[in-house]
């Protein structure tokens, strides 16, 4: 009876600790560059540009009010000027999260935006490019599905996901201080 009582004391330190490396290893591996990511931007900004981790310290209070867990923001550069900025996030669908990403100009309009990893069995119509393409333009301001976003069968509830977290996207990056 004292041997169990040692045991689940050691088992609840083990766990306890483990809870404290696996938040920061887990962030660390987050934000890696998906294939599809590096392929749009080299097609957007050219060979020579270089997509560089950029850290919210420049931003506004404002700027972390809209910044989730797990989004990861980049820069885009090239000989050191910025070119553009591109967020890789998540948004939720019916029941599983998908990830997607937001490429945005350097005067901070968005030129085109991607899904890179979609994990539900419904709803992948919003992966579609010619779908995704309505977003190019866009530069802040109100957006309903329906009117302003063409509607997609079968995936409602991640197109109206993506649509509402995609002005979350914008307010983050407007609200960032750039050089």
């Amino acid at each position: 009876m004292v041997l169990g009582k040692h045991i689940k004391v050691i088992g609840l330190g083990i766990l306890l600790s483990l809870s404290a490396f696996v938040p920061q290893t887990m962030a660390q591996d987050n934000c890696k560059l998906h294939k599809r990511e590096v392929k749009e931007v080299t097609k957007l900004f050219g060979e020579t540009t270089e997509i560089i981790s950029a850290f919210t310290e420049k931003g506004s209070n404002s700027a972390l009010e809209y910044l989730h867990p797990g989004d990861c923001l980049y820069r885009i550069t090239e000989q050191e000027e910025i070119k553009g900025f591109l967020l890789s996030t998540s948004a939720k669908g019916r029941y599983d999260y998908f990830d997607y990403s937001v490429i945005f100009s350097k005067e901070k309009i968005i030129l085109k935006v991607i899904v890179t990893v979609y994990r539900s069995t419904h709803g992948a119509a919003i992966c579609q490019k010619n779908w995704l393409g309505q977003f190019a333009g866009y530069k802040g301001g109100a957006m309903e599905l329906g009117s302003d976003i063409d509607a997609v069968s079968g995936g409602t509830i991640s197109a109206k996901s993506i649509v509402k977290d995609i002005q979350r996207c914008h307010l983050l990056i407007t609200s960032l201080e750039t050089e």
